[in-house]
């Protein structure tokens, strides 16, 4: 069966199309802005410019339900338990109302119904947790008017959605089964969906009693029905308002992206001590630090065997045009296997930079 990651390529700049009765609503993925698209009439436009996401760059999530479409600002390092990242939402209406909601601690959403938008309070356990799978998961459903409930549920949930006029909840039917070989140990998971009331919600739910297994095939076909279609237009978008990011949050940004990258030629170390570069070749590399908050970007600059001449550059961004921060996890991983699977590059002059 499929693994726990529940994520889905999607287009990074394509507006999120969702349709609600005859409303078409698009949501930009990197500004507070929607539009809100009945035929034969003006265009409406909602934002939210002012909104507090914290300091931590967060692109959109979109959710539809019933009533609207839920937009979600997940902070990009909530896995590393940032306890000060909030997490925050805005309900779209079919009518352009925009309705603000924000969470006091991080939470995962699990996706929306006409109940409103669910979150869980805790992250999967560990894989071979076995008892842990089949605890209680606790779950906070938020309404567009700002009210909540709590309730619990006896499996782990993957996510919720809306299919036809029935609210479903798809969830893990315990510990995933472990596969021990040679080269390790590889998961499987089980998942089921099982309808969820059409009216109020109870203390405690149970979906296992009366669930319907999934196979691969299904659970595609249900993360396929959840997503909301992409389209480049429109052209209008409105920016985020600037925020005061404190000095020391500025140059901690700057160093741990300094730091992820580390000595690129000697970036591997054995159990005897002996060090090889990040990418077998790379030589020479220079880290440099340009521009002020928050147009501040990292340059990494090396010679590698995949230009024979001349030297490559990797940049990033340490914050986004609001000022908040960017996070890139994995940066130098990337940039090995980025350097290992690309083919030769034509030769340049020996003083040329070729941005990679």
């Amino acid at each position: 069966m499929l693994g726990q990651n529940r994520l889905v390529s999607t287009p990074a700049s394509a507006w999120r199309v969702t349709t609600i009765g005859d409303a078409e609503i698009l949501v930009s993925p990197r500004q507070p802005t929607a539009v809100v698209r009945h035929p034969g009439q003006a265009d409406r436009v909602a934002s939210w410019a002012d909104l507090d996401i914290g300091v931590i760059s967060a692109d959109a999530i979109v959710h539809a339900a019933p009533d609207g479409v839920w937009v979600v600002y997940q902070p990009q390092d909530a896995d590393d338990g940032d306890s000060s990242a909030p997490v925050a939402a805005v309900h779209v209406g079919p009518d352009g109302t925009a309705r603000r909601i924000r969470l006091p601690r991080v939470m995962d959403s699990l996706g929306a119904t006409r109940h409103g938008l669910w979150f869980r309070t805790e992250h999967d356990p560990g894989p071979d947790d076995r008892d842990a799978w089949l605890a209680d998961t606790r779950v906070v459903v938020v309404n567009h008017d700002g009210t909540s409930i709590s309730l619990t549920v006896d499996r782990r949930i993957l996510f919720v959605h809306e299919s036809g006029s029935v609210p479903l909840l798809t969830f893990s039917r315990g510990a995933p089964d472990a596969d021990t070989d040679g080269a390790g140990t590889a998961y499987s998971y089980r998942y089921a969906t099982a309808s969820l009331p059409v009216g109020a919600l109870p203390d405690h739910l149970s979906p296992a009693t009366a669930a319907t297994d999934l196979t691969d095939e299904a659970l595609l076909d249900e993360l396929t029905g959840m997503r909301p279609r992409y389209r480049e237009e429109p052209s209008v978008g409105i920016p985020w308002e600037r925020i005061d990011l404190p000095a020391d949050r500025r140059d901690a940004a700057v160093a741990a992206l300094v730091d992820e990258f580390g000595d690129l030629a000697h970036y591997w170390r054995g159990t005897d001590g002996v060090t090889v570069p990040l990418s077998i070749g790379l030589t020479e590399p220079r880290i440099d630090v340009v521009g002020e908050w928050p147009d501040t970007r990292v340059e990494v600059t090396f010679r590698h065997p995949i230009l024979p001449s001349g030297r490559l550059r990797r940049t990033l961004r340490v914050f986004d045009e609001a000022g908040r921060i960017l996070m890139h996890p994995y940066a130098a991983i990337h940039l090995m296997e980025d350097l290992d699977t690309h083919s030769p590059l034509p030769p340049t002059g020996e003083r040329e930079v070729h941005e990679f």
